[in-house]
């Protein structure tokens, strides 16, 4: 016997999650329920940064009130796909550095303990950013950042997105 929806009374397939008919879930209890994060996220996530000063290579994972610099891997880059990179087509593997990705699904906290010498900056307590262009090994964005107590300069690859992420969260305070 093939069941039926019991809002319409239609009848269905086996193993059906919505009723094709009016639309009503089927299987409800099993549906996982969306829960949104609540405080505060990881938003963007730049890869990879290097810090004058410091050794190995950083992902900036951004949040609206926090830049947290993690450590990352560096992963050897084919040259098709670092061509394809410079123009902006990315494809899985494409990337230059471990994956950044996980930071989305972690916490500010997570990210800030995963490694030792990892740090964040407030980005309240940040007075003034310049940003410049380098055009030495397929581009880079140099990017000085004065905050408080800290005076910070890293690269960033050239990549529009970065730039305007820069831009947004510290509009009024940044040149260029």
């Amino acid at each position: 016997m093939m069941p039926s929806c019991a809002k319409c009374g239609k009848p269905l397939l086996e193993g059906m999650r919505f009723c094709p008919y009016c639309g009503q879930p089927l299987a409800a209890e099993e549906m996982e329920r969306f829960e949104p994060a609540k405080g505060e996220i990881v938003i963007a996530v730049a890869a990879p940064a290097h810090i004058v000063g410091r050794e190995g290579a950083y992902a900036m994972a951004m949040t609206s009130e926090t830049l947290i610099f993690a450590r990352i891997r560096e992963m050897e880059l084919d040259r098709g796909k670092e061509e394809l990179r410079q123009v902006g087509i990315f494809m899985p593997g494409s990337s230059s550095c471990d994956n950044t990705s996980r930071f989305y699904e972690m916490s500010p906290e997570q990210v800030l303990t995963e490694t030792k010498g990892n740090f964040s900056v407030e980005a309240s307590e940040v007075s003034a950013v310049r940003l410049s262009y380098d055009s030495d090994d397929g581009g880079k964005y140099i990017i000085k950042l004065n905050a408080e107590e800290l005076e910070l300069t890293f690269t960033l690859p050239y990549d529009k997105y970065y730039r305007d992420l820069l831009f947004r969260m510290f509009e009024g305070r940044i040149t260029w």
